[in-house]
């Protein structure tokens, strides 16, 4: 049976701390909860949202990189996904909108 790559959309999670705000999408086999409307079968964006804001608030980062990559670590630990795309944005420049980093990693197998 082929697993299915559905996405799941975080956007402007929104943190203290020396770097600003997140996005995430993470691509799960999302199937199931879509068929049944059981939220076990799923990712609870609510945990997503607690333990990224948990450690980017918790934590300090020289570079939006090495933020970056710390959510991907994370959500790749934590949470049954087959990949992650995270894009992290610090508002620090003048006539600037945002300076911003998008990284992806796949589970390995």
């Amino acid at each position: 049976m082929t697993r299915r790559a559905d996405r799941l959309a975080l956007t402007g999670i929104l943190c203290r701390c020396h770097i600003g705000v997140t996005e995430e999408e993470l691509f799960a086999d999302l199937e199931e909860a879509g068929r049944t409307g059981d939220l076990k079968c799923t990712i609870d964006y609510r945990d997503v949202c607690e333990a990224v804001r948990g450690m980017l608030e918790g934590g300090s980062f020289h570079l939006v990189e090495a933020a970056a990559r710390g959510v991907l670590d994370l959500v790749l630990a934590r949470f049954p996904v087959d990949r992650a795309i995270v894009r992290v944005r610090k508002f620090v420049l003048p006539d600037v909108g945002h300076v911003e980093i998008q990284m992806e990693h796949r589970r390995q197998a």
